[in-house]
């Protein structure tokens, strides 16, 4: 009767340890999940500015562009089209066109945003003097 009752003590014993470890392995299976979704936003985006100016004569000058490290400035020289790409930037980033003098029409200003390796998509689009669209995809 005793020998009976010590190999249930046993086969519980274990029963619960294997139990206890399999509760454990799940949760931190769990818990790696969670830790790599924090990761995820390591991921790289790129930023292309366009400006056309509109028609043979339309022309802009003075402007300004968001970059990673500061932004960028060209004043007095003035063109029918600028065109730049800038990154790796993070999400979050704000893009930012700023034009100051434009004569012959208002030109069009693009925002184009690449996400690691992916082609450029257009995300903001305005004929005007300015047009910013902040990453949050």
């Amino acid at each position: 009767m005793k020998s009976h009752f010590l190999k249930q003590s046993i086969f519980t014993s274990r029963l619960l340890t294997i139990s206890i470890l399999t509760i454990l392995t799940f949760y931190s299976c769990s818990k790696e999940k969670i830790d790599n979704n924090d990761t995820v936003n390591n991921d790289h985006y790129y930023v292309n500015y366009i400006i056309k100016a509109p028609g043979p004569y339309g022309r802009f000058s003075n402007w300004t562009a968001s970059t990673p490290d500061r932004t960028y400035s060209n004043s007095g020289y003035q063109t029918s089209s600028w065109n730049q790409t800038y990154g790796p930037v993070k999400k979050g980033f704000n893009c930012k066109v700023q034009i100051g003098d434009y004569q012959g029409g208002t030109p069009t200003i693009e925002i184009h945003v690449s996400k690691n390796e992916e082609p450029f998509a257009l995300k903001a689009n305005t004929t005007g003097a300015s047009a910013s669209y902040v990453i949050n995809f």
